[in-house]
C-alpha cells in the first residue's frame, strides 16, 4: 500500500527538507500543497514545481497528487491552467481542486448545475494536459459531502478526466456505509484519504456533541473494513494522510486553518503510517 503525506502543515520546509521529513516519518510520497505561503504556490508553480517534484523523487518519494487552494473552483482562474501545465511538465498525475458550497437557503440543484459547468472546464484542462482532476468528499455544506453527493457532481464526466477522492473521516461524519459509498464511486475511484473522525462533547455548544478529527484508530472509521474494501476493489491508488489531529470540523472549512499546526503532529503522523501498514499487512492488503 502506497501511503503519502499531505504537506499542508509543513509549509515552512523547503522541498529538500520536506523530503527528508516525510521519509523519516515513514511515508512513500507527498501530496504537495500548491498554496499561498508554501514553497510552491499558485504564482511560481510553473517555475518551482518541476524542481520540487524532482527533489522528492531524488529522495525516493513519489508525488502522485498536488492539492490546489481550496478556493480553486473556477477553471478560468488565471492560476488554473498554469497549475495543470506545471503538473504535466513535472509528471504529477492528479490535482485536487477546491469545493463548491451549498449554503442554507440555496437551491441545491441550481448550485449543482453551476458547479458542473465549472467542473466541465476543469475536465477540459485535464483532457488537454493529461492530469486528472480529483474531487474530494468533505463533510458539511459541500457538494460531494459523501459519495452519493460526489456522484451527483462527477458522474457525467469521464473517469479519465475527473476522479473520485473519498475521505473516510468525512464519510464517517456525514453518514454512509463504507461498502455502499465506495460502490457508488467505483468507476471513478482514483485516490483515498486516511483521516479519522468522531463526535465528542464540547463545552457550551448546541448540540452538546460535535465532529472532530483525530489520529487513525481513535475515531469512528472501521479501518480494517475500509482497507479490505479497497483491496477487494483492486484499488492501487495512493492513500493520503491529512494529519488533521484535534481539529473541529468547522475549523477545517476555514481558509488559512492549516497555519495552525495540530498538537502531536509528527508523533501522530508517524503513528498513522505505521498503523495503516500494520492493518494492511494483517488484512493481506498489498
Amino acid at each position: 500500500m502506497h501511503i503519502v503525506l499531505n504537506s499542508k502543515f509543513f509549509a515552512e520546509l523547503s522541498p529538500e527538507a520536506l523530503a527528508d521529513k516525510v521519509a523519516g516519518l515513514g511515508y512513500d510520497g507527498v501530496d504537495l500543497c500548491v498554496r499561498e505561503g508554501h514553497p510552491v504556490d499558485p504564482e511560481n508553480v510553473g517555475q518551482v514545481l518541476p524542481g520540487a517534484v524532482a527533489s522528492l523523487r531524488d529522495a525516493g518519494l513519489s508525488c502522485p497528487l498536488v492539492s490546489a487552494p481550496t478556493t480553486l473552483m473556477e477553471p478560468d482562474d488565471p492560476t488554473a491552467e498554469k497549475l495543470y501545465a506545471a503538473c504535466a511538465e513535472a509528471g504529477v498525475p492528479r490535482i485536487k481542486i477546491g469545493y463548491w458550497y451549498c449554503n442554507e437557503g440555496d437551491d441545491y440543484w441550481a448550485v449543482l448545475d453551476r458547479a458542473k459547468e465549472g467542473l466541465a472546464g476543469f475536465a477540459r484542462l485535464s483532457e488537454r494536459y493529461g492530469v486528472q482532476t480529483c474531487c474530494h468528499t468533505h463533510s458539511g455544506p459541500c457538494l460531494g459531502s459523501n459519495c452519493a453527493g460526489l456522484m451527483h457532481l462527477i458522474g457525467d464526466f469521464s473517469p479519465r478526466d475527473v476522479g473520485a477522492y473519498p475521505d473516510f473521516g468525512h464519510m464517517a461524519l456525514d453518514g454512509e456505509d463504507l461498502a455502499m459509498g465506495l460502490s457508488m464511486i467505483a468507476g471513478h475511484l482514483s485516490i483515498a484519504a486516511a483521516k479519522d473522525a468522531t463526535h465528542v462533547g464540547q463545552a457550551d455548544t448546541v448540540p452538546p456533541r460535535g465532529p472532530i478529527f483525530t489520529h487513525v484508530g481513535a475515531g469512528s472509521v472501521d479501518w480494517r473494513r475500509a482497507l479490505r474494501l479497497l483491496a477487494e476493489m483492486e484499488f492501487s491508488g495512493p492513500l493520503v494522510v491529512h494529519t488533521e489531529y484535534s481539529f473541529a470540523e468547522a475549523i477545517i472549512r476555514q481558509v488559512g486553518y492549516a497555519e495552525q499546526q495540530p498538537p502531536g503532529l509528527e508523533k501522530y503522523a508517524r503513528q498513522d503510517a505505521a498503523v495503516l501498514r500494520q492493518i494492511a499487512d494483517e488484512e493481506g492488503v498489498e
